[in-house]
C-alpha cells in the first residue's frame, strides 16, 4: 500500500491538512470541500468529491469510469494509485460503514 491511512474519530469536526493546517473540510463554508496544495482527493465510498488532476493520472481508471461502476469500492480504487508516500485521512460519515477519505500529500501539488 502507498499510502498511510489515518483513522480520525470526529466526523462533525473540521478536516485540517496535517501539512500547512488548511481546513480541507470546511462545514462553515456552502461549498465544504476547501482543496489545499496538498490535497491529492476528497472522495466517499459512493465517489469522488475532488480530485486533482495529478492523483487522477496516478489511477489505472479515470474518474468518470469509476463512477460508471454500480458497485463502486473507492478504497480499492486509491490503492490502485502508482502515486507513493501519501496520507489518507478516513472520517466516518456518521452512516454505519460510510466513511470519506481525503488524500494529502507531503509536497505541493500545484
Amino acid at each position: 500500500m502507498a499510502f498511510q491511512l489515518i483513522r480520525l474519530e470526529n466526523h462533525q469536526e473540521n478536516v485540517s491538512c496535517p501539512f500547512c493546517q488548511h481546513d480541507i473540510i470546511d462545514w462553515s463554508e456552502e461549498q465544504y470541500v476547501q482543496p489545499c496544495a496538498h490535497t491529492l482527493f476528497v472522495a466517499m465510498d459512493l465517489g469522488f468529491e475532488y480530485v486533482s488532476d495529478v492523483f487522477e493520472s496516478s489511477l489505472s481508471r479515470t474518474v468518470d469510469e469509476i463512477h460508471a461502476e454500480p458497485e463502486i469500492n473507492v478504497l480499492a480504487e486509491l490503492e490502485s494509485s502508482s502515486l507513493q508516500d501519501f496520507q489518507v485521512l478516513q472520517t466516518d460519515l456518521g452512516v454505519e460503514n460510510m466513511y470519506r477519505y481525503i488524500g494529502v500529500s507531503p509536497k505541493a501539488i500545484v
